[in-house]
């Protein structure tokens, strides 16, 4: 392997210095004082292009058995067991390559570049030694000096399986970042100086360009003037030349929006180089060879967000890949934010989403809209917040936010919560734990996935036992949801489901990639049966959908939640307002969001403009308002559940609680409209914590469930009373 001289090996070798400082971070995360055996040096490409190992030394009096260690990339499980009998002897190196294949001395995961963590487990299974990395240059390699009981410094000359250099290179110091700026973050009308202040015996250097201060960077001497928009970093500098974390701001000039807006700071190698840059085209992109462009990759890189917002700001900091499938070929690329540690696993405490409480986050995703960047822009966003709160399956709240890149405006996007293990996990109040997760119709249909111990499917009777394994109203509302979407790009793609390996949950179901839904790009127009798809694919990858569809309770069960669906969720005019209100929000924005980006795009973009917005607008509403007799129609041709007969549920209220038909909440007690002629609907009176429900005040005698047939007028008060802890409590 070629190494080559970067920036700061040639400044360091130009200074005549054995020893320097870097900006680089790497911090020991935990170490067993009596192992034997400990991580001794880390080798990370960030292109992909050479090998990640990771070395081992024994650094006790005796040899040692590797058989049973375990390597991971993620401190929270032991991602990969050496499995074959390596023996260490004393003062020995053992290699391992970080390349996925998981066989022999090659490891089942792969490094994140430029910054992540690396952990070994004991054969007991306890922690033994781990470290973070962040920043790491290119070509060199993180290592102990001296090896195997020393601190880790950054090497120009990785010893890969032998003793590492005494020359070495200092990294910045985990301390925090004791620089003050005179002014936060935030939106600026007038110019002003920039006072950068640090405790006495330290000194200050910074950048504007988003690259981490370095010494090299300017020296701060006097306020620096702003008067236009610019990101400052800056760090705090030992008088030898050490350096501590970074501090950032973003002050944002001319800036008038209403939305929030997302700055994002990151060095711009990390989005521009050639080789290790996430948002490059890279040598073989550039060529015209091949797929290997580098915003193909997953690779993550370090970032800094600061959110500007009337309601609040804010500030974190993690780690960034590029986001998506297709869309990924955009000029305005989504970005995916990681800001989760072992010490800290949700690294923003913020609430995010409006009406939305949770205010702990794992990491986010700002979307560019996937395939209907540039038409409606939030096709998908839209139905989402249609099913939100509604749905038993799991959605990803969204809310338009503007986004500045170091600096530069770079458009509108729709902020997104990212569907990660540990953001599922809070959502659904459970503490950190292994989840498994499918992603793709090939996985969730294979034999680890949520059919794969699923008995045969009785024709009669109660199909339910059958479906053990997963949580069935989120299941009914997925397919519910994606069928009326009318979304042909699943289920073959865009599909995930997930389970926590404690048991505490079901399977559940991610709804996400609805862009081409409702009549999307390449889209089923409003009056397309949904179901062949799934009635072509038997078993696992056809969700075992046409396998229940044999059992007359499980379509009965089906249809019924649909079509309550259709009358409250999906009905018309609930739709047409939230479709206007989404769109009311980002009107203002989208003629400079298009000017931004039509110039870099292919020619069917070229000539958009927000007239053209609008009307991919008016061919979404059409779909909401002819979707709702045109699924009735499907239903009763496919399912043979009867024509369209109208029902009416007039419920009120005595107490505290909530009515709900096939599981679906009725804000306001009352269903109205056509349904299946040929399908009961089922009502439920639910009391609210704290309260029991005491019956129905003119059908005495009744339980909480009640059936309801079309064509006949349904009209009581259920009556829900305190229990008696909640008498005591009053």
């Amino acid at each position: 392997m070629p190494i080559r001289l970067t920036r700061i090996l040639r400044t360091a070798l130009a200074a005549g210095a054995a020893v320097l400082f870097l900006v680089a971070l790497a911090v020991p995360r935990a170490r067993c004082a009596d192992s034997p055996v400990v991580i001794n040096e880390i080798f990370v490409d960030g292109s992909s292009n050479y090998q990640d190992w990771v070395e081992l030394y024994n650094r006790s009096d005796g040899p040692v058995s590797l058989k049973g260690y375990a390597l991971t990339d993620d401190l929270e499980e032991r991602s990969w067991t050496v499995k074959d009998d390596f023996i260490l002897a004393p003062g020995g190196f053992k290699v391992f390559y970080c390349d996925g294949q998981g066989l022999y001395d090659h490891v089942g995961f792969r490094l994140d570049s430029i910054s992540g963590e690396v952990g070994l487990f004991s054969p007991r299974g306890a922690l033994v030694d781990s470290m973070t990395y962040d920043g790491l240059p290119r070509f060199f390699s993180l290592g102990r000096w001296p090896d195997g009981d020393g601190d880790f410094a950054i090497h120009a000359s990785p010893t890969k399986g032998s003793a590492n250099s005494e020359s070495r290179t200092y990294m910045r110091d985990s301390l925090g970042a004791p620089v003050s700026f005179s002014r936060p973050s935030g939106r600026c009308t007038a110019p002003f100086d920039l006072v950068l202040s640090a405790p006495d015996g330290l000194g200050v250097r910074f950048t504007t360009d988003g690259s981490l201060p370095g010494p090299d960077s300017p020296e701060y001497g006097a306020p620096v003037r702003i008067d236009e928009t610019t990101v400052v970093r800056a760090s705090a500098v030992t008088p030898e030349g050490r350096m501590f974390t970074p501090a950032t701001r973003s002050y944002l000039f001319g800036e008038h929006t209403l939305l929030p807006v997302v700055s994002v700071v990151t060095a711009p190698d990390n989005l521009w180089d050639p080789e290790v840059g996430i948002y490059a085209e890279g040598t073989s992109g550039k060529d015209g060879v091949g797929n290997s462009q580098n915003w193909r990759h997953n690779w993550r890189r370090p970032v800094h967000l600061d959110y500007l917002s009337p309601e609040g700001d804010w500030q974190a900091d993690g780690r960034m890949r590029i986001f998506g499938g297709a869309s990924r070929g955009r000029p305005q690329k989504s970005l995916a934010v990681y800001t989760t540690s072992r010490d800290e696993p949700y690294g923003i405490r913020h609430s995010l989403f409006p009406g939305d409480p949770r205010d702990r986050y794992a990491g986010l995703l700002l979307r560019n809209g996937g395939d209907a960047w540039l038409r409606t822009q939030f096709r998908d966003a839209f139905q989402h917040v249609l099913v939100q709160g509604r749905v038993a399956c799991d959605t990803m709240p969204y809310r338009p936010v503007i986004v500045y890149l170091n600096g530069r405006y770079w458009g509108l996007y729709g902020l997104r919560e990212l569907m990660i293990r540990k953001n599922l996990l809070a959502r659904h109040g459970l503490a950190v734990q292994p989840i498994d997760m499918m992603d793709g119709g090939g996985e969730v249909g294979s034999d680890k996935g949520p059919f794969a111990d699923m008995p045969p499917v009785p024709k009669h009777g109660d199909y339910r036992p059958a479906m053990a394994a997963l949580d069935i109203d989120a299941y009914l509302d997925y397919v519910a949801v994606e069928t009326y979407s009318g979304n042909p790009d699943w289920p073959d793609g865009n599909i995930k489901a997930w389970r926590p390996r404690s048991g505490a949950l079901k399977w559940q179901w991610i709804l996400f990639d609805l862009d081409r839904g409702f009549n999307g790009k390449r889209g089923l127009p409003a009056d397309r049966d949904p179901f062949a798809i799934l009635y072509d694919r038997r078993g696992g990858n056809g969700l075992m959908f046409s396998e229940l569809a044999e059992n007359r309770m499980f379509v009965r069960d089906f249809c019924a939640r649909l079509a309550v669906h259709m009358l409250t969720t999906f009905a018309p005019k609930r739709a047409l307002g939230i479709l206007d209100r989404m769109a009311g929000d980002v009107r203002p924005e989208m003629e400079r969001h298009i000017d931004r980006w039509r110039w870099d795009w292919k020619i069917d973009r070229l000539f958009m403009t927000p007239k053209d917005w609008e009307a991919n607008l008016d061919q979404l509403r059409e779909y909401v308002r002819k979707r709702p007799q045109a699924m009735l129609d499907i239903l009763d041709k496919r399912f043979g559940v009867g024509g369209p007969v109208d029902v009416s549920v007039r419920v009120a209220r005595q107490g505290r609680g909530r009515i709900l038909a096939e599981g679906v909440v009725l804000d306001d007690g009352r269903l109205e409209g056509p349904v299946p002629g040929g399908l009961d609907i089922v009502l439920t009176a639910e009391p609210a914590p704290g309260y029991v429900f005491k019956g129905w005040a003119g059908r005495p005698g009744v339980g909480p469930q009640i059936r309801v047939k079309p064509g006949i007028p349904f009209e009581d008060t259920a009556i829900f009373e305190p229990n008696d802890d909640k008498r005591e409590e009053s």
